[in-house]
């Protein structure tokens, strides 16, 4: 069990601003932010990133790696520092009443949008609004499930709470309720393919966007309004970003290493070694902070007979995962054992070891359950039927060599149980849709780190199981109690159930890597670093070339 423990999300990250550059497994000149040179302005820098964002509107930004390019031109209310703790940035200044069920806000004077339009208390309201009303399918809905009214005058907001709501702030702060201009606002999930109507607060501005291939952002010159705490105010070092799709691990790393591009993230683990022997490029890998990376399994009837609990343990005992995973990622990734990254506070480490590789056990259970033929090639049957699981993983979301783990997966479960892996990769909108219509039998997928309760309770009791009656009841009555409760040691109690239950108990996530994010760049570039909240690459901010 932790001995440190806060009771909101903030929690105090094991890497701090400084320990981010000692995760750096570099061997050439150094961590990036170690330069000793001033920074300068002026330049553009090129990024290759694995996957077109899904949408750049935050309302609907629901692939966790989109958030490094949305956070360009997306500010927020609130800005959460790398030690967990908030400070202003769009609000100035901020007041929470003695019970906690009534936020103040007093936001700056000086903040407009890329298209001139003002941003006051008005535009945030029609920001939050929006989002929270479930008519418009937002999945980050249920971040503001506590709020019972908004209330806009001026440049002072006022939230009013249907009860404290521990995590309100650390929602606030991410690019999940980033703030845009309202008008924008009213062509909803058309923005998803946006043209310059999109217009934010932040840094840069979409200057253009061309499917399949990049987004060019450029210097938002009037910006004054940057959290105290990064490196500079002002508008950012860079003239212009531009981010290239290019779904191919080697020819992305191929981009960097012949300096058509200056970074790249998603860097694959094969390449780490070879990056890293050159003094001309450095890699960082983020923090394991943010919830993991698994398999989420429909508990509902709709999705027999994998509602049977029995059957889901046994296909999350089916493989040994240790192995799986030091195969692919030759060191470069750790597997996970909870739905918590293990960086985080709220990381419950009773789980090590507690689960997996159990294929006696699996096969005992499989065949008390029925299912104890076989087909001609090998996999389970009953009645007739094979045994099979669908996981959809949708093409967009696909890094990191994740599509190779389900595979490995794949192979092990029929290998060592007869159990059928169905594995397909969908775009984003078809499974989306299907989830929206409770079609769904497995989704892998991580889930950010905007707040741990109030996630399960926006994506356990409302994204997954919007169309369905069933719920994982005990896990939403667990975040409930964490988000509401103002003691400390609760709160804690509360979230050690929630993976308990959720990993152990049902099997309803199957935890399978660490989460992280890296960055590989060349030694031009500097100032890169990661999003705390969600352990993305952040902003370009503080971004600089060197002359």
């Amino acid at each position: 069990m932790r001995t440190i423990r806060r009771l909101t999300v903030a929690t105090t990250s094991l890497l701090t601003v400084a320990a981010l550059a000692a995760c750096s497994s570099g061997s050439g000149s150094g961590a990036q932010d170690a330069a000793s040179t001033t920074p300068v302005s002026g330049g553009s820098a090129t990024w290759a990133v694995a996957a077109e964002p899904s949408c750049f509107a935050p309302a609907f930004d629901d692939v966790l790696a989109d958030r490094a390019i949305t956070r360009n031109f997306v500010d927020s209310l609130v800005y959460q520092e790398q030690d967990g703790t908030f400070s202003p940035w769009l609000a100035s200044q901020w007041q929470t009443s003695d019970d906690g069920a009534t936020y103040t806000f007093s936001l700056r004077n000086d903040v407009k949008f890329s298209n001139g339009a003002v941003l006051d208390a008005a535009a945030v309201k029609a920001n939050l609004d929006y989002t929270r009303d479930s008519a418009h399918g937002s999945s980050y809905a249920g971040l503001l499930g506590s709020v019972k009214s908004i209330k806009a005058d001026g440049s002072t907001l006022t939230i009013t709470l249907s009860q404290a709501d521990s995590s309100l702030l650390s929602s606030l702060s991410s690019v999940a309720l980033g703030i845009i201009d309202p008008a924008s606002i009213k062509d909803g999930k058309d923005l998803c393919t946006p043209g310059k109507k999109l217009a934010g607060s932040g840094p840069f501005v979409l200057d253009s966007y061309t499917r399949g291939s990049q987004v060019v952002f450029k210097q938002n010159t009037d910006y004054a309004w940057a959290p105290q705490s990064l490196s500079h105010d002002g508008p950012a070092y860079l003239d212009e970003v531009t981010y290239k799709f290019i779904a191919e691990d080697s020819t992305r790393t191929g981009a960097l290493q012949s300096g058509q591009v200056q970074a790249i993230s998603g860097v694959p683990a094969l390449s780490v070694a070879g990056l890293t022997r050159s003094d001309d490029i450095t890699y960082t890998d983020g923090p394991a902070s943010s919830s993991t990376f698994g398999l989420t399994v429909n508990g509902s009837s709709e999705n027999a007979p994998w509602d049977n609990v029995e059957l889901r343990k046994a296909f999350r005992d089916s493989f040994d995962l240790d192995t799986i995973v030091k195969a692919i990622y030759k060191g470069q990734k750790t597997r996970a054992w909870s739905w918590v990254g293990k960086d985080s506070a709220e990381f419950d480490t009773t789980l090590k070891g507690s689960w997996g590789n159990h294929v006696d056990a699996a096969n005992t259970a499989l065949d008390a359950a029925g299912w104890s033929t076989r087909d001609s090639e090998g996999f389970r049957t009953k009645d007739g039927q094979r045994l099979s699981l669908k996981v959809t993983y949708d093409a967009d979301s696909v890094r990191d060599q994740r599509d190779t783990l389900i595979e490995a997966i794949q192979d092990a479960a029929k290998q060592n149980t007869g159990i059928e892996v169905d594995f397909t990769t969908p775009t984003w909108a078809a499974l989306s849709a299907d989830i929206a219509a409770g079609n769904w039998s497995v989704y892998p997928g991580s889930y950010g780190k905007v707040d741990y309760a109030n996630s399960v309770i926006g994506t356990w009791a409302g994204y997954f199981y919007g169309a369905s009656q069933w719920k994982p009841t005990e896990a939403v009555d667990l975040a409930q109690d964490a988000v509401t409760t103002t003691d400390a040691d609760q709160y804690a109690k509360a979230l050690d159930g929630i993976q308990q239950y959720l990993v152990n108990d049902q099997a309803l996530f199957i935890p399978l890597v660490e989460s992280t994010f890296q960055i590989a760049a060349g030694s031009a570039l500097h100032g890169t670093g990661f999003d705390y909240s969600s352990g993305v690459p952040d902003s370009n901010y503080n971004v600089w070339l060197s002359k």
